[in-house]
């Protein structure tokens, strides 16, 4: 049940961690993003591998090292309960935590706020849930129609806003006040009920440059290879695996069927189609993916 989110003066206003296996671009960005919204003394990365130049793009951060087993066993499930203890104990001491993957940026629409903690200065005193989910949405790469390169200083958003929406990654990742327990992946969390906030936005880095994704999903799919060999993958899921490449490659032909942020009847597909799932001790959205792109308003454009 939601309750009263009085800011709690004994606790930092927010907290944002992630958890990261090299990814150096994607990481130098994340921290580049997120240090003008708290300073780096409040973002934590967990470094899967002891990777030194986490340490060097995270200067200032807490860089937490954690081992790597080669072997991948149960990794999802692992990582996620060790995030859970994590972040249930960083809540002690954080009014508000942000949880999220690398390639994973929860902004606000600048039309509304200028940063997060100004933005979530309005949920003080008020009846909400302890997590609360931006809308998420994927950009999408298309070389044709989107054809200047991602360089260093030069905003993603200036060069990359045409996306599609996707119910999955709008995920309950920002969350306050008591344990929290997310699933796999962070999709859902033990927090209910789910709340779909209307200015805040999950915005989803997995395909974000064409070059950068046929690389990772290329590599993603020579690691199933190799694990189908060994006999640690089954050759469906490997099969899974692979097809994400074509997939990316027919998607990044497409191109943006109108310039909207809102998408209102996609917001309430996802409401109208929410399940409770495993026994009703967590909610996951309906909606699924949009068919059609669509492209961020120029607003945007600054943001990271």
């Amino acid at each position: 049940m939601a309750d009263p989110a009085n800011t709690d003066p004994t606790k930092a206003p927010l907290g944002v961690m992630t958890m990261a296996y090299g990814d150096h671009l994607l990481l130098a960005r994340w921290v580049e993003y997120h240090a003008r919204q708290v300073d780096r003394r409040h973002i934590y990365v967990l470094s899967h591998g002891n990777d030194p130049e986490h340490r060097r793009i995270a200067k200032g951060c807490n860089v937490i090292a954690l081992p790597r087993d080669p072997s991948g066993y149960r990794f999802d499930r692992r990582r996620w309960n060790m995030i859970n203890g994590f972040a249930s104990g960083l809540l002690r001491y954080y009014n508000w935590m942000i949880v999220n993957d690398v390639d994973e940026f929860v902004i606000v629409d600048p039309d509304v706020a200028p940063d997060l903690i100004t933005y979530l200065a309005r949920y003080e005193g008020q009846k909400q849930p302890l997590s609360i989910c931006p809308f998420g949405i994927e950009l999408i790469h298309n070389p044709a129609a989107e054809p200047d390169p991602i360089e260093d200083g030069v905003p993603i958003l200036s060069r990359r806003r045409v996306f599609r929406a996707n119910a999955n990654y709008a995920k309950p990742c920002i969350t306050r006040g008591r344990e929290v327990a997310f699933t796999p992946g962070g999709h859902a969390n033990n927090h209910k009920p789910r709340f779909l906030d209307p200015h805040l936005y999950l915005v989803h880095l997995r395909f974000f440059d064409f070059d950068h994704a046929v690389a990772r999903l290329e590599e993603r799919r020579s690691i199933a290879d190799d694990r189908v060999a060994d006999g640690t993958l089954d050759d469906q899921t490997r099969n899974v695996w692979a097809k994400g490449l074509e997939s990316f490659r027919k998607m990044a032909t497409g191109v943006a069927e109108g310039e909207d942020a809102t998408l209102s009847d996609f917001r309430q597909k996802m409401v109208d189609g929410a399940q409770d799932l495993h026994n009703g001790a967590v909610t996951f959205w309906g909606g699924g993916r949009s068919r059609d792109l669509y492209r961020l308003p120029a607003r945007f454009a600054h943001i990271f």
